[in-house]
């Protein structure tokens, strides 16, 4: 029989051997693999959303947080999981949490976004988000409030799929998000974009992240900030003969970027959920919501190698003396010598500004039959001066107003069908497909996301061009989630109006949520008060 004293010391020995274990695990690592080995599993995430003062790129300022962190956990679920989101509110104002480009099929309720889906989580008050996960691919959750997102209330959330067809082509998964960045504070930046003497120019960011760092010169600083220079770098660490998914997410309030590993190509395999066939390219241009896979392999000599997210500060309004648009990252490959910076060069493919990247150039991995169209949406975009001479976004000649205390779906559920002009609802009764025609007849580029659903991209016009149902793709177009209209351009997209609930399209540029440049679909109303929503949900509204 083994004495306690032996059985004590073999405890500790186990112990320490663990410890050396995890401590050896490559920094891209992920906390969360082994509970990733259950599949139909109940994944449980705690959140609590407080503010705090941080310096995610050496300047400190009071912030947004969750769990103390900025960005915020990384959630990851298996495809067939079950995500359960308990919020707790710790802010002296209210907040809402959408996972954006989750279906929430059957639980439409948990979409999210307050005034349509949802009444706000009040002050120091808990709310459960809790859905099935039926999808797969890369994904991010963030505040659907006031432009809370854009100042930390954000994180990556990321639907394995154990059948995934390219699962055996790499070695290990990295999470890049990438997001201009403010130091100033999302409320004083909106009372100053909603008032007549912006003119409807954005504000122009003072920084960008990548996974929340950079660094500043603090020499554009005000002065009396708390601000030092030469703050770290976000650094990704590479195995030479490995080969890495990056999911890359634009996490910003209004910037594209161009997104590029120096001297690495890298083969795009997912489009926001959609696995596409491989396409190499150097550089990906991706616009604010977007997200994609891609991968990269190390096989370039030891060393470190530039990340590179540039800002395309030609998309902009005004221009800034102090921004400097290239925001970068380190690669270091494991056994590189000291801590020089690294001598890599920029690659020099030249990349149109402002618009997405190529679809045409983006195939399915597998085949799709894409049907044909029961009815056509036309949208026409306008920026114009309402009563109070602020420039606000429309839609058809309607500009979106929040409706906080009494959202969309909870409308539905009191069997109220007829909706306020200023709503922007446009019902959809039947399971149908929906062509939606976009026109945009702004000077700037527009991401437009459709909650609730994916939809096929069949064609896209630059300035200077009508839609054309003879130029679109209705052979093997791409499927995603969002998609940018250009400036003075035009775009095409098909959806199947298949999941009952309130689902949101809109530009996804924080500052044109908030001026306005919003619309709803009810779809299928009268199956939408078959499903039973929680009494947590009714409750937010009575509060």
């Amino acid at each position: 029989m083994i004495s306690k004293k032996i059985l004590f010391l073999i405890i500790i020995l186990i112990f320490l051997l663990l410890s050396n274990v995890l401590l050896s695990l490559p920094k891209n690592f992920s906390p969360h693999s082994n509970s990733l080995n259950k599949r139909n599993d109940v994944k449980v995430y705690n959140l609590t959303i407080t503010k705090k003062k941080l310096a995610p790129d050496g300047f400190t300022r009071e912030m947004y947080a969750i769990n103390d962190l900025f960005p915020g956990p990384l959630i990851e679920v298996n495809k067939g999981d079950t995500l359960r989101l308990n919020v707790y509110n710790d802010l002296e104002e209210k907040t809402a949490i959408h996972s954006h480009g989750m279906f929430q099929r059957g639980t439409p309720w948990y979409d999210g976004f307050s005034g349509q889906s949802q009444c706000d989580i009040q002050s120091k008050k808990s709310f459960t988000y809790e859905f099935q996960v039926n999808q797969s691919g890369t994904y991010w959750y963030h505040s659907h409030s006031k432009a809370q997102y854009i100042e930390g209330i954000i994180g990556a959330l990321i639907a394995h799929d154990p059948d995934d067809p390219y699962l055996k082509e790499y070695d290990e998964e990295i999470v890049v998000l990438i997001q201009d960045w403010h130091h100033n504070d999302a409320k004083t930046l909106l009372a100053q974009f909603l008032s007549p003497e912006s003119n409807g120019n954005e504000p122009t960011p003072d920084n960008g992240l990548i996974n929340g760092m950079n660094s500043y010169n603090c020499s554009g600083a005000p002065n009396g900030s708390d601000c030092v220079s030469n703050a770290p770098l976000a650094n990704f660490k590479f195995v030479q003969g490995k080969k890495y998914r990056m999911r890359i997410i634009n996490t910003s309030a209004f910037s594209v970027f161009i997104f590029s590993i120096d001297d690495h190509p890298m083969d795009v395999i997912e489009v926001e959920g959609m696995m596409t066939q491989r396409y190499t390219i150097h550089r990906l241009p991706i616009n604010v919501a977007q997200r994609y896979s891609v991968i990269v392999s190390a096989d370039k000599p030891i060393g470190k190698y530039w990340m590179r997210s540039e800002m395309e500060t030609a998309c902009f309004a005004t221009q800034s003396d102090t921004l400097n648009p290239l925001v970068k990252a380190i690669v270091e490959y494991e056994g590189s010598d000291g801590n020089d910076n690294p001598n890599s060069s920029a690659w020099t493919d030249s990349q149109a500004t402002c618009i997405d990247l190529d679809t045409s150039n983006l195939k399915p991995y597998e085949v799709q039959t894409i049907p044909d169209a029961d009815y056509k949406v036309t949208l026409n975009v306008t920026f114009q001066p309402d009563d109070k001479n602020v420039t606000r976004g429309y839609i058809n000649n309607s500009t979106y107003v929040l409706d906080s205390k009494f959202p969309t779906l909870l409308k539905v559920y009191k069997d109220i069908t007829t909706f306020k002009p200023n709503q922007n609802v446009y019902t959809i009764d039947k399971d149908k497909v929906v062509d939606i025609i976009l026109n945009n007849f702004d000077t700037g580029n527009h991401p437009f996301h459709l909650h609730g659903h994916v939809f096929w991209v069949l064609g896209i016009g630059i300035n200077g061009t009508s839609p054309d149902y003879n130029s679109v793709n209705t052979k093997d177009p791409i499927q995603r989630d969002t998609v940018t209209v250009p400036a003075g351009g035009w775009h095409i997209v098909r959806f199947v109006s298949n999941n009952p609930g309130v689902w949101s399209f809109h530009c996804h540029m924080e500052w044109h949520v908030q001026s306005g440049l919003v619309m709803q679909f009810v779809t299928q109303p009268d199956q939408i008060k078959e499903l039973k929503p929680p009494d947590d949900w009714f409750n937010l509204c009575k509060s």
